[in-house]
C-alpha cells in the first residue's frame, strides 16, 4: 500500500526528492519513473531530481522524462550527472566531458536551469582512480580544471548553470577544496550544489559556508551525516534527517539569510532506517523525510 503524507505545507520552500538507491544492502530497487512521479506528487513534493544512469541515459530520454514530470504538475529541480573526471586516460575523460556538454545542450533546450556534476574520483567504484596511488593530487586537479573549463564553456553557450557538488573522497570534497575550484574557474555559470552532510564530515561550519558562498549556492541537497571521512558504512553514515551532526537550524537559517530561492532536494541513503522503520518501502521513506524537513525549516 502506498504511503501517504499528511501534506504539511512547506513554509515558503521548494522541496524535491532524488528517487534512487545505490547501496548493495538495500532491499528495494530504485523506483520506475512513473512510480516516482506518482508517489512524490501525492506526498506533496514540488519537484524531482533525476539522475543520469538511473532515470535517463541520453538527451532523448531526458526530453521524455521532463515531459512526463511536467505533465504531472511537478518540476525538474535539477539533473544529476555522474561523470568521474579524475583519470589519466585522456580519451576517456574527453568522452565524459563530451557527454556532459551534450546534456547541457539538452537541458538548455528544456529550460532546466541547473545541472549537477562531481569532480571524482568516485571512491565507491572499485575501478576509480586512487589519489596518491593511481594519480597524484596535482594531476587530478589539472584533469578536473581542464575538464570543467570545457563543461563551463558549454554551460555558458546553453544558458545552464553547472553546480559542482563536493563529495567525500573526491578532489572537491569540502568548503576549502570548493573555494580552490571556484578560484580557478571564475564564471557565473559555475556554481555550487551544497550538500551539508559532506561539509559536516570534514568539520566545516555549514552555516558559515553558506554565508561565505552566498549566491554561488544554486542548488541544495538535504542529507545528514555522522562519523568521520573514510569508508561509507564503516567510518561514517548518512542517518535520517535530524539525527546526525548537521546543525539544521543554523544551516536553514543561513539559507534564509542569503535569500536562497532554489530547491531543497531531499536525499535518502540509509539502509537500516529503510529496512527497519519503513519496511523496505522507499515511498514511506520519501513521505517521512518530507515531513521531517518541514518541521526543521524556518518560515520565510
Amino acid at each position: 500500500m502506498e504511503a501517504r503524507s499528511r501534506m504539511v505545507s512547506s513554509p515558503g520552500w521548494k522541496l524535491s526528492f532524488i528517487p534512487y538507491y545505490m547501496t548493495s544492502t538495500a532491499k528495494w530497487r530504485s523506483p520506475t519513473v512513473d512510480e516516482a512521479i506518482r508517489v512524490l506528487k501525492r506526498a506533496g513534493y514540488d519537484g524531482v531530481e533525476w539522475m543520469l544512469g538511473q532515470h535517463f541515459n541520453d538527451a532523448s530520454d531526458l526530453r521524455s522524462l521532463v515531459g512526463l514530470t511536467r505533465a504531472s504538475g511537478l518540476e525538474v529541480s535539477n539533473i544529476m550527472c555522474w561523470q568521474d573526471l579524475v583519470t589519466k586516460d585522456r580519451p576517456v575523460r574527453k568522452e565524459r566531458v563530451k557527454r556532459l556538454q551534450g546534456l547541457l545542450a539538452a537541458a538548455g533546450g528544456l529550460d532546466i536551469p541547473v545541472m549537477n556534476v562531481f569532480t571524482g574520483p568516485m571512491t565507491w567504484n572499485a575501478d576509480s582512480a586512487r589519489l596518491g596511488r593511481d594519480i597524484s593530487e596535482g594531476e587530478a586537479w589539472d584533469a578536473v580544471v581542464e575538464s570543467l573549463s570545457s563543461v563551463v564553456d558549454a554551460a555558458e553557450k546553453h544558458g545552464v548553470v553547472v553546480t559542482v557538488e563536493p563529495v567525500f573522497g573526491m578532489v572537491v570534497h569540502d568548503y576549502y577544496t570548493l573555494k580552490e575550484l571556484l578560484g580557478r574557474l571564475d564564471s557565473p555559470y559555475l556554481a555550487v550544489n551544497l550538500d551539508p552532510s559532506h561539509f559536516a564530515l570534514y568539520g566545516n561550519d555549514t552555516a558559515w559556508a553558506v554565508r561565505m558562498l552566498g549566491d554561488k549556492v544554486r542548488h541544495v541537497h538535504v542529507k545528514d551525516a555522522f562519523g568521520r571521512p573514510g569508508v561509507f558504512g564503516e567510518t561514517f553514515t548518512f542517518p535520517f534527517l535530524g539525527e546526525g551532526i548537521v546543525d539544521w537550524k543554523a544551516f536553514f537559517g543561513a539559507l534564509k539569510g542569503i535569500d536562497y530561492r532554489g530547491y531543497l532536494s531531499l536525499e535518502f541513503e540509509n539502509d537500516s532506517y529503510l529496512n527497519n522503520v519503513c519496511d523496505g518501502d522507499w515511498a514511506k521513506a520519501a513521505v517521512l523525510l518530507r515531513e521531517r524537513a518541514v518541521k526543521l525549516l524556518p518560515r520565510r
